[in-house]
């Protein structure tokens, strides 16, 4: 593997504006290739679209810049952020605690940057894991909102049933001040004095490996000497929701590549992403969609059951360690399993349900030296309790420990 094939920015902002004045005054912002910032490159991480340059910046964009943040780069993403460890359009960002292990995807540029300090906040997208992803490996904070709490306006939409926006940060409190800009109201006074997770225990001990289970529970226990109330019971449908949200980004994804020429250049992965489209039977679609929702009124019905209000659903954010770059098979506990779609049982549905997430950085893995994370799940709509909750939880957690 040669290393220049990789790195976390695709353009870099020589002389950055003076901020305005305002809740981000100075912030430093690292956004995403496929979100527009006028004057700079919008490859998307794709070959079909690498010498256009952006005319205006997207909502979001103009919303950070208007609260002081500056932009100091784009960053390289997976081809059109469609999930890939590897991008043969543009080099990809360098998992820092590793070079040889995935740094995620497909906000991969932002979760580095962020990591190695080379912005203090990272801008991306998020359709079953995007944010969340890189920000676990880099050993950082990573969120996304509700589907449809922030304005997506102006950036490509290619799986519009599951995309949001996400911020990477440091820690909590830089996220929320940039998720607030962003449109997520302030917490409600009131509501449990004790904060409370619940765990799907036999979907985590099933579904993660021992060194994960071992670091979940310390994670926990850390909780519960904070004084964080800790209940378990499992979700319904939490299994085939994650299935169903594959399908549902196979199907929308793969309806976005064909409105591209059919030459156009796209590499291999997403040329196989089409095609595996074109196989679709519409009827598993719509059965996929119907999943989601029924995950939907589970989830909300056991975090109300179980947690009576507020609160969130805990679990690791990955079932293993960062697996090497070219890996498609994990070791899990002594059997080898297919890499996808195992990686993504814990993050992807909160965008099956719509629902807001955040992973927190909890420790390293013994081995491998890369980061785990603890991932919180709340109900749709509960995106500015959950920020709260999550920096509860921050605060019970070591902290965040350094690159080497």
């Amino acid at each position: 593997m040669h290393l220049s094939r990789f790195r976390a920015f695709s353009h870099i902002v020589d002389r950055p504006a003076a901020p305005a004045p305002g809740p981000l005054h100075g912030v430093t912002l690292a956004v995403k290739g496929n979100i527009p910032v006028a004057g700079l490159p919008w490859t998307e991480g794709s070959a079909v679209f690498a010498r256009r340059i952006a005319t205006e910046d997207a909502a979001c964009v103009a919303r950070l810049k208007a609260a002081g943040a500056v932009v100091v780069g784009m960053t390289t993403l997976s081809e059109m952020a469609m999930y890939a460890p590897d991008n043969p359009a543009e080099p990809m960002g360098l998992n820092p605690w590793d070079i040889a292990r995935t740094a995620g995807g497909s906000s991969t540029g932002s979760g580095v940057a962020v990591a190695l300090g080379q912005a203090v906040l990272g801008l991306g997208t998020d359709s079953g894991g995007s944010v969340r992803n890189p920000a676990l490996h880099g050993g950082v904070v990573g969120f996304k909102p509700s589907l449809h709490a922030w304005d997506y306006a102006g950036v490509t939409q290619a799986a519009p049933s599951l995309d949001t926006l996400g911020l990477i940060a440091r820690d909590v409190a830089t996220l929320a001040r940039a998720a607030a800009v962003l449109g997520t109201p302030a917490p409600t006074p009131g509501g449990h004095a004790t904060p409370r997770l619940l765990v799907p225990a036999q979907l985590v001990a099933t579904g993660a490996d021992a060194a994960t289970r071992t670091l979940f529970a310390a994670a926990l226990a850390q909780c519960r000497e904070a004084g964080i109330d800790i209940i378990e019971a499992e979700i319904p449908l939490w299994r085939e929701a994650d299935a169903a949200c594959g399908l549902i980004s196979l199907a929308e994804g793969g309806a976005f590549l064909t409105t591209l020429p059919e030459d156009a250049p796209i590499g291999p992965r997403l040329v196989a992403r089409r095609a595996a489209y074109r196989a679709l039977d519409p009827a598993a679609v719509d059965q996929a969609r119907a999943t989601c929702a029924a995950f939907t009124q589970a989830l909300r019905g056991a975090l109300r059951d179980a947690l009576k209000e507020g609160g969130a659903i805990a679990t690791p954010t990955w079932p293993f360690a960062a697996p090497p770059i070219e890996a498609e098979t994990v070791d899990m506990d002594g059997t080898p399993i297919p890499l996808d779609p195992a990686r993504s049982l814990f993050v992807r549905t909160a965008n099956a349900a719509g629902a807001p997430a955040i992973t927190l950085p909890a420790g390293l893995y013994p081995r491998e030296r890369v980061p785990f994370g603890l991932h919180l799940l709340a109900a749709p709509g509960d995106d500015a309790a959950l920020l709260a909750l999550a920096a509860r939880v921050e605060a019970a957690l070591p902290p965040a420990p350094s690159l080497p």
